[in-house]
């Protein structure tokens, strides 16, 4: 049995990726967080999400 949790998320992709079957591996992938992703609260209207997002991405404007 493979140890997921041991392996870093670059070693995790390639294994999903190759193994897209397996839902423990992609159980594990998807529940590593991400430090550079961005996160608004669901109920933030769609608006307003795509204003956060424009200014993360393209803070200078």
């Amino acid at each position: 049995m493979t140890n997921f949790k041991e392996m870093s998320l670059k070693e995790l992709r390639k294994y999903v990726l190759a193994n897209r079957q397996d839902q423990e591996a992609w159980d594990e992938f998807v529940s590593r967080p991400r430090p550079n992703a961005i996160t608004v609260p669901a109920d933030t209207p769609l608006e307003e999400q795509e204003r956060i997002l424009r200014e993360t991405i393209n803070p200078s404007k």
